[in-house]
């Protein structure tokens, strides 16, 4: 199943930066925002403390205990702030107003609070939302204690938070008008070379099948276009090779179809002048001959395209020793016809009841063509023999016929070739079929030829 959407490259580009581009954008300016708040929170917090501090300077103790000795006018000048005014009281331990302009209540566990640190917390009352300190000053030598406290509206906190956020949030907003046309222009001109490529491909003819330049394509296009440049090399082997097989097989039939044409015809012309008079004979075994070889050539022909053109193969398991017997079955009465003899007991001995993992079909093809090629090639008498190794089989065919010459073996695999001074209407594709068959099996096909053998040998070598 394809997981991939059939969609424009460069739309899932934009689209992709677009929504990083907005998430991390976001993600940062709200860490911004919050650290910047934080931090100043942290600020006034420690202004409202130094507010405290400064109120706990005028506070000393005497006979009667802690005494606030300064007015209300210098109190409310050391607390004094222009954007949010404050209020404070000064409470000893019973809970008793020393001085102060507002009722501010401690909370709850306040009692436990250390003597000079700082005790911060909101309190929504009558007064307002207020941010509070509160720090709890004690007599030395003696358990009395006061507290000071001191608040501020969150008026303050509030517009500075507007502030910090219209000075963060509003840049991000203007930077994203400006982003966004540069992502296009950017992606745009990344894929320019992609372009380029599909431009120049389009460009070509039908039967251009050369290989895409390397030199101008990205390297992360660059394994795309070799697979491409390699389906491109196949394509043209294939395409050559059939209009090579097409040539070849129109070159082979025409000679025998042209005779029969010249036989029908002459045919024809007697049975139109003597209605009457018999068939020829003559003409009539000329004809039964042609059409026998055509027929062959086309059965020949087609083995050899379809060998061509298999990639995978069933295999099962077979004995052997059966499958050789079958063709000497087969064979015997051809051999004794033409005063010829073919030969496999010692190969049967050989092989006794093993068995052979492979296509059985395919093989007989190839023992066939190969028998077929020392029956219409080689003497007297055609000999298969077997060796048989650890993980492979050597099936050999030896026939004691005519000397080959050394440079006309690799000319025997090729499609269509016949040697010289060659009386049998072979069409030259047995021993190529062969060939291509045998290596469909993972196996390979060799010829030896004297003065190593009695004659031509033909191996095929076989995984067990």
């Amino acid at each position: 199943m394809n997981i991939f959407k059939a969609e424009s490259l460069r739309r899932n580009l934009v689209l992709t930066f677009i929504w990083l581009w907005v998430a991390s954008a976001l993600a940062a300016t709200l860490v911004a925002f919050w650290l910047a708040g934080r931090s100043a929170q942290i600020s006034f917090d420690r202004i409202l403390k130094d507010d405290a501090l400064a109120l706990a300077t005028q506070i000393h103790w005497d006979e009667s205990g802690p005494v606030f000795a300064a007015d209300p006018h210098t109190a409310d000048f050391l607390i004094f702030d222009s954007l949010s005014p404050s209020r404070f009281m000064v409470i000893n331990q019973d809970g008793k107003k020393l001085a102060g302009n507002a009722l501010l209540t401690l909370p709850p566990g306040s009692d436990y609070q250390k003597a000079g640190v700082p005790l911060f917390f909101d309190s929504d009352n009558e007064i307002g939302n207020l941010r509070v300190v509160a720090i709890r000053l004690e007599q030395k030598r003696s358990s009395a204690y006061v507290w000071v406290v001191v608040g501020e509206s969150q008026a303050k906190r509030n517009q500075i938070s507007r502030e910090l956020a219209a000075a963060i949030f509003l840049p991000a907003i203007g930077l994203a008008v400006l982003i966004v046309p540069l992502l296009f222009a950017g992606i745009r001109y990344g894929l320019a070379p992609a372009k380029e490529i599909n431009d120049a491909v389009s460009r070509r003819g039908i039967d251009d099948l050369s290989a895409i330049p390397l030199s101008q394509v990205p390297d992360e296009l660059k394994g795309l276009i070799s697979h491409i440049n390699d389906l491109l090399k196949r394509l043209q082997n294939t395409i050559a090779h059939e209009r090579r097989f097409i040539s070849d097989a129109a070159h082979q039939l025409r000679t025998p179809l042209a005779g029969i044409k010249l036989l029908v015809d002459d045919l024809l012309r007697t049975t139109q002048a003597s209605p009457k008079a018999p068939p020829n004979q003559e003409v009539l075994s000329e004809l039964s001959s042609a059409s026998t070889r055509v027929t062959q050539l086309v059965k020949q022909l087609l083995t050899l395209a379809r060998s061509e053109g298999v990639n995978t193969i069933e295999t099962t398991e077979f004995e052997l020793g059966r499958v050789i017997r079958e063709l000497k079955i087969h064979w015997d009465p051809i051999f004794k016809g033409s005063a010829k003899e073919i030969h496999v007991k010692e190969c049967l001995d050989t092989l006794g009841n093993l068995k052979l993992k492979t296509n059985e079909t395919l093989l007989k093809e190839i023992l066939t063509n190969l028998i077929d090629n020392a029956f219409n090639y080689g003497g007297e008498r055609v000999e298969l023999s077997a060796v048989v190794q650890k993980h492979r089989i050597l099936l050999q065919v030896l026939d004691n016929g005519q000397e080959v010459v050394a440079e006309d073996i690799e000319k025997m695999l090729t499609p269509f070739w016949r040697g010289k001074d060659i009386s049998h209407h072979g069409v030259g594709l047995g021993l190529p079929i062969a060939q291509k068959t045998c290596a469909l099996l993972n196996g390979q096909l060799s010829i030896q030829i004297r003065p190593q053998v009695e004659g031509t040998q033909i191996t095929i070598d076989l995984p067990l």
